[in-house]
């Protein structure tokens, strides 16, 4: 049980963490890549802002930066306290803005016609608080509840089709910010191409080079390269600044400070058309759900990159926690950036400074004002979205064509083609019905059939004489017996009765008898799969087979038993026609004892040395057999106890005797039954090892006992009979081992 810490072992961690950080060559390395990490968060802040406020929401944009980058100072400096990374740089996201642009074009539309500009911002910005807030708490549901491993479960196809479509989405973005234009003819205007081609161009070396090299230092580098040349081209030709902002190549003027107000003001909450906002709610749903994924494999990532696991429910809180502080100031959905955390890496190991440096000048900024940022031009934030944009399109549509199968490849270009033409939101439609495809498909190339035996293969663990064995090896075919694996469903279930039918009506093999199906290692079974058990069980009935079930108390759906699934389908057991079974080994002996029984082959008493006749002349055995005891066990009595000494083997004359393992708290497991002719103990005696299992007689049974000292005796009064002895127990080991490997090979196939 984890301890608060307490208030010494919290001043010790803080003053390693200040020698560590504080120091100050350490600390002014920090600084800088503070600083500079905050600058490439103003220029995407900005370029996620306007990506949003677009269009007739353009004239608030520099209100609206004020609560994106307050939002972001906000959540980066939680997730700076309280990540299990030290170096983590949580930031608002390009993902989830990009599908949260399509939900507010959607508001927009539904709002009456003539709706007041203020009246739009309004509602626009409570759609956003309330998408941050939801996904904070989302977040914190799922951390709480230790969920964090669900990612995982999300096919790798469908997440790459979800990325490819936020890629288009981005792109499209990037040419509203740039002209305010959709796809459409007049993008190739000239004064038009000139405005977004740049850009794209722009996009696509800030692509280039980031594949060619992996340097923290090139995206700031270019960014500040695109700027330069931008100034240098406006000098040339000698553009004053008001006609550049007039013509749309510059974002409109900014406050010098207090850039923000309370978003849940009254002011906002009365200009807010409720009504729309409700109708869309439903909307925020794939944003939720995509962030989530997209922020668990951020952290995935950064785990590769930083080599040690993080606590994903613990970043799920951390992260779910600042979103809802970063919500309530208006700023976007955000979660932990991963190349802006390699990037603090890189350049300073990963302190918990840096990310505090950038979270503290993002505040300043809001409440101090940032002059620069009416000079940023729109060609280079534009290119920055074409950037992101590209670079999904580029992973998951040209790099998946190599790393994915053909068919994987096809559902990312479906669901990046419905996305295009048709919209986000029927993207993911058929992005969950590509899940359940694709899943049934993998599903069911997987057998549900483990191992597929015959009884010559198979045997129980009841140990018999010679002439039973013989005859279960010559009427092995007769029991045919399957262990099942999985969740079994529709698609698995018809696949196992078609190969039960394949065998059953085999005419190359002798008729079976019994059909023996182990659920041991089955994990459930669905109530669509048991129409597939009822054609079986027809089948055999219909063959005359007797169809055996074991291993069925496993808990399958709901908490239920497979058995009472099974039973509530009308599986009722049946003399001749159905058996249940609570073990594979059960199971067997009981189908071996009927084939037995057939043959009218009865257990017969013998002498102890006339088992062994064929072994040891009768003579030799009877020499052996002067140096044991004979020793009697009535039934439930113990011959060995696991773990004892083992000073002595056993012949078994009569009876039977079980060895079965003994574990505290758990039923016994069954190693072998054994009658006349068989010996137990031996293998403890010849190492000198404790007993590894222990011996009980299930019935009256006549024993015959070697100790250690017989035989030592043995050895020197009678060599001959111990060379005989020994003989005998190479035979008996022998035997056991080659039926153990014919087993293992059947299993093997």
């Amino acid at each position: 049980m984890n301890t608060p810490p307490t208030t010494s072992t919290v001043r010790i961690r803080l003053s390693a963490w200040a020698a560590d950080e504080l120091h100050p060559r350490m600390l002014l390395t920090s600084l800088l890549a503070g600083g500079l990490i905050y600058v490439l968060e103003v220029v995407f802040a900005i370029s996620f802002t306007a990506l949003v406020y677009t269009n007739e929401l353009a004239n608030y944009l520099p209100l609206a930066v004020g609560f994106t980058l307050l939002g972001d100072a906000v959540l980066c400096g939680i997730v700076a306290v309280f990540s299990s990374y030290r170096g983590a740089l949580a930031l608002e996201q390009d993902v989830p803005v990009a599908i949260l642009t399509l939900t507010i074009t959607a508001v927009l539309a539904a709002l009456p016609a003539g709706t007041q500009a203020d009246t739009k911002f309004a509602t626009v910005l409570i759609v956003i608080v309330l998408t941050t807030l939801s996904a904070g708490l989302f977040f914190l549901l799922l951390g709480y509840f230790k969920l964090g491993g669900l990612v995982r479960f999300l096919p790798y196809p469908v997440m790459g089709g979800f990325l490819a479509g936020t890629g288009w989405l981005l792109i499209t973005g990037g040419l509203a910010l740039a002209v305010n234009l959709s796809w459409s003819a007049e993008l190739l205007q000239p004064a038009v191409l000139l405005q977004w081609l740049p850009a794209l161009i722009f996009g696509a070396v800030l692509l280039i080079a980031s594949q060619r090299s992996r340097h923290p230092v090139i995206m700031p580098g270019l960014i500040m390269i695109g700027v330069i040349v931008f100034y240098s081209i406006v000098w040339v030709l000698r553009i004053p600044i008001d006609q550049l902002r007039a013509e749309g190549w510059l974002l409109t003027q900014f406050p010098a400070g207090s850039a923000w107000h309370f978003p849940l003001s009254g002011e906002f909450l009365a200009q807010a058309e409720w009504s729309v906002i409700l109708g869309h709610l439903g909307s925020l749903a794939p944003i939720l759900i995509i962030s989530v994924v997209a922020m668990l494999l951020n952290v995935n990532a950064l785990e590769l990159i930083i080599k040690r696991d993080m606590d994903l429910n613990r970043e799920l809180l951390v992260t779910g926690a600042g979103n809802i502080a970063a919500g309530l100031v208006g700023g976007l959905l955000g979660y932990p950036d991963l190349s802006f955390s390699t990037l603090n890496r890189e350049m300073t190991g990963g302190k918990r400074v840096v990310s505090l440096a950038t979270a503290v000048l993002l505040g300043l900024t809001v409440f101090v004002g940032a002059s620069f940022l009416i000079y940023l031009p729109k060609v280079v934030l534009a290119g920055i979205i074409f950037y992101i944009g590209l670079s999904l399109l580029f992973e998951w549509t040209y790099r998946a064509w190599f790393k994915f199968p053909r068919l994987d490849f096809l559902i990312i270009l479906t669901i990046l083609a419905v996305v295009a033409l048709r919209g986000f939101l029927e993207g993911v439609a058929v992005g969950v019905v590509a899940a359940v495809v694709l899943f049934v498909i993998n599903y069911s190339r997987t057998s549900v059939i483990k191992h597929a035996l015959s009884g010559a293969d198979f045997r129980s663990r009841v140990n018999r004489s010679l002439d039973q064995r013989a005859m279960l090896d010559a009427a092995g075919q007769e029991l045919y017996i399957l262990e099942l694996q999985g969740f079994i469903f529709f698609g698995t279930a018809n696949s196992l009765y078609e190969q039960v039918k394949k065998r059953v009506l085999d005419q190359a093999l002798p008729p079976a008898r019994f059909v023996v199906l182990d659920f041991s290692r089955v994990t459930g079974l669905d109530s669509t799969g048991l129409l597939s058990f009822d054609k079986l069980w027809s089948l055999t009935k219909e063959q005359d087979i007797t169809l055996i079930f074991s291993g069925l108390n496993k808990l399958g759906v709901q908490h239920v038993s497979i058995h009472d699934q099974l039973t509530r389908g009308g599986f009722v057991e049946q003399a001749d026609a159905l058996r249940f079974f609570s073990d594979l080994d059960h199971g067997v002996e009981w189908c071996e004892d009927q084939i037995v029984a057939g043959a009218r082959l009865q257990i017969e008493e013998k002498d102890l040395a006339d088992y062994f006749a064929g072994i040891l002349p009768v003579e030799q055995m009877r020499r052996i057999v002067h140096y044991l005891q004979r020793q009697e066990f009535a039934a439930g009595e113990y011959l060995m106890q696991q773990g004892a000494e083992a000073d002595d083997l056993f012949f078994i004359e009569s009876g039977q005797v079980t060895s079965q393992i003994e574990n505290p708290g758990q039923p016994p497991v069954r190693l072998e039954t054994m009658r006349g002719g068989r010996t137990v103990g031996e293998l403890g005696f010849y190492l000198n090892t404790p007993r590894s299992a222990a011996v009980i007689a299930d019935e009256a049974s006549i024993t015959y006992r070697l100790t250690r000292g017989a035989l030592e005796l043995m050895e020197q009064a009678d060599p001959q009979a111990a060379l005989a002895l020994h003989r005998l127990m190479v035979q008996l080991l022998g035997d056991r081992a080659i039926h153990l490997m014919r087993t293992v090979q059947a299993l093997q196939r």
